[in-house]
């Protein structure tokens, strides 16, 4: 930050008293600024400002009290008060004195691109100026990285899009999966392979084999061998497969299904319709004894007796 403390003799006609007054404010707000005594020496600069004679300017207590704004980080009114000197009569060291406090205060906002171009139109007025140089190379490198930073967002922004992106794809994959998974049935008797996996309390049981034949359930037509399929004994909702006694355990699964104290294997089983030996001739003999009196009766209506009847049994 350049602060002018020389004493320039800008006018003419001024009054002396005027003039030394004006003066006197300028130095007393040098020697605060240099003491960092900012608030008093913007005051004593604001007061020689004052005391300007009619239609007259002071170059050095405009620029130092844009100064003194800077140090107290008003920014915006040190941007002002630097634009607000008016400088078609600079010189070009004046000029390039301004546009350098320009592209400070402007780097201060973090308004990089208008700091360059402020130190840019400095070192036009002055290309010797070693500082201003310094603070422009400064400025561009600010901007490159500014601009790296802005494409690392924007790269990370599309990154963290195409990773959204891809977890929903995953997710979905995951979720089509789980769904085929569920939906999947082996053994072809509409009860889901995940149900036919799980144990009696629902946790998961891969292998589950009710009958422990060495096939899982889920492969099994007759998980317990009662000679009805799983697809007769699911009912009509294989997602809840029918539980007859209301036991806990689905039909296709229990032994004993309507709990009835006889396996299901022997209730699927068709009764026999053969007879023993011992009643077939039990039958036998009843038979042939109503035969005998039926002939009995026969001789003694027409005389003649009649032959007996034998059965092949």
């Amino acid at each position: 930050m350049k602060l002018l403390i020389s004493a320039l003799v800008l006018f003419i006609g001024v009054s002396v008293a005027s003039a030394q007054k004006e003066r006197k404010f300028i130095r007393d707000g040098n020697k605060e600024f240099s003491n960092e005594k900012y608030i008093e020496s913007e005051i004593e600069y604001k007061k020689a400002l004052d005391n300007l004679a009619e239609g007259k300017s002071s170059f050095e207590a405009e620029f130092n009290l844009g100064d003194a704004y800077f140090k107290q980080e008003k920014y915006e009114e040190a941007l002002n008060q630097f634009k607000s000197i008016k400088q078609e009569d600079l010189t070009k060291d004046q000029k390039a004195m301004i546009n350098h406090n320009l592209g400070n205060t402007y780097l201060a906002k973090k308004d990089i691109d208008n700091a360059i171009k402020s130190y840019k139109t400095a070192l036009k007025n002055n290309p010797l100026d070693d500082e201003t140089r310094y603070n422009l190379i400064a400025a561009l490198k600010m901007k490159q990285q500014q601009e790296q930073n802005k494409q690392n967002q924007d790269q990370n922004k599309d990154q963290n899009k195409d990773q959204q992106n891809q977890d929903k794809q995953n997710q979905d994959q995951q979720n089509k999966d789980q769904q085929n998974q569920q939906n999947q049935d082996s053994d072809g008797d509409g009860i889901p392979d995940e149900k036919e996996q799980q144990d009696q309390q629902g946790n998961p049981s891969p292998n589950e084999d009710t009958d422990k034949d060495g096939i899982p359930d889920y492969k099994d037509n007759d998980s317990d061998n009662d000679g009805k399929s799983d697809k007769e004994e699911a009912g009509e909702n294989p997602n809840e497969p029918k539980d007859t006694d209301g036991d806990g355990i689905p039909d296709y699964r229990d032994t004993d299904s309507n709990n009835d104290g006889t396996p299901d294997s022997q209730d699927s089983k068709p009764q026999n319709d053969n007879i023993s030996k011992e009643d077939a001739q039990r039958i036998l003999n009843a038979l042939n004894q109503d035969e005998k009196e039926l002939q009995e009766k026969m001789r003694k209506v027409k005389g003649n007796p009649a032959g007996n009847i034998e059965k092949n049994w």
